[in-house]
């Protein structure tokens, strides 16, 4: 599983629409990019925290199939993509049912087969990220909001 983090959150509607009257729109794109950016690297240390606890393999090399091994735990190898859409830049953060990357069989532990139940380590990794992406924006929000203002 992965998860996507946007600009997609509520509570700052005022201190939002301060910034627009005081920004231009490419000040706040970039600003939103940076609190995104922030919010990913989070994303990814919670990612890497709750595969350790929940999928994690001591020995690398004794674990999945042979000729498959890496020597490499995936905890150390979630993916963070990065993109814009629409104009909005966000990032994803974990593994989709096609990939076929070497860590590919993360998107098993994650979603389970009919054999194993699912483990769910990246719906626990978003929760704290969204939280931590709400005070980031707050925090940037307020900073550039003094600074517009001269406080």
């Amino acid at each position: 599983m992965s998860f996507n983090i946007t600009m997609e959150f509520t509570g700052l509607n005022e201190t939002q629409r301060e910034i627009e009257k005081l920004s231009t729109e490419s000040e706040i794109k970039a600003l939103n990019k940076k609190i995104v950016k922030r919010a990913g690297e989070i994303g990814q240390q919670e990612a890497k925290s709750q595969i350790r606890k929940k999928a994690y393999s001591k020995n690398p090399m004794k674990s999945g199939r042979k000729g498959s091994r890496t020597g490499q735990h995936a905890a150390d190898n979630a993916p963070k993509k990065a993109s814009t859409q629409s104009g909005n830049y966000g990032e994803l953060i974990g593994w989709d049912r096609g990939d076929v990357s070497p860590f590919f069989y993360m998107k098993f532990h994650e979603w389970g087969t009919s054999i194993h139940k699912p483990k769910g380590f990246m719906l626990d990794a978003a929760k704290p990220t969204y939280a931590a992406l709400k005070s980031i924006a707050e925090e940037e929000y307020e900073r550039v909001l003094k600074e517009k203002l001269g406080g």
